[in-house]
């Protein structure tokens, strides 16, 4: 595997980065499915145009996407804490699930965040969502029910990793 995690640019497959999220959430168990969150999770080119949007690429080919939300003042926040930075809209590629790919990502987020001096990552899950749950875990967020959120009875799961 030849993976490389960076910015999204103008060169880049919008549509196949947005696809790629909408497939790894739609191949949840249980996911609750919601028509405007489903389109929204392939808007990749509209969120590009507010946000910093990652992509991981192995030989060229996308095969992961996430939006790094650098603040609670971001369009894209969901936690009211100056001193974290978050992501949200993140999917790696059915296939390479398990690879690696996603916790590729997130390091390259731990470590925007802390070059930015943020004391903390914040991230909401679904409980659909235990592959996610255990990559956090794994690397070293802790759970946040404090930061637990419920969006019209879907529950989001909150993690905090300490940088």
């Amino acid at each position: 595997m030849n993976l490389v995690v960076r910015e999204i640019t103008a060169t880049d497959d919008f549509a196949a980065a947005g696809a790629i999220v909408q497939q790894a959430y739609f191949g949840l168990p249980g996911y609750p499915r919601d028509d405007e969150y489903d389109r929204l999770l392939g808007e990749v080119a509209a969120r590009s145009a507010d946000s910093t949007v990652v992509v991981a690429l192995d030989g060229g080919r996308i095969v992961g996407c996430l939006t790094f939300v650098d603040g609670h003042d971001s369009a894209h926040a969901e936690f009211d804490d100056a001193e974290a930075a978050s992501f949200r809209y993140f999917g790696v590629d059915p296939a390479r699930q398990g690879c690696g790919v996603g916790e590729a990502m997130v390091q390259w987020c731990a470590e925007r965040a802390r070059s930015a001096g943020k004391r903390r990552l914040r991230i909401h899950t679904l409980e659909s969502m235990p592959g996610a749950q255990r990559l956090y875990l794994r690397m070293g967020f802790e759970r946040d029910p404090a930061g637990d959120e419920d969006w019209d009875g879907i529950t989001g799961l909150a993690f905090v990793l300490h940088l």
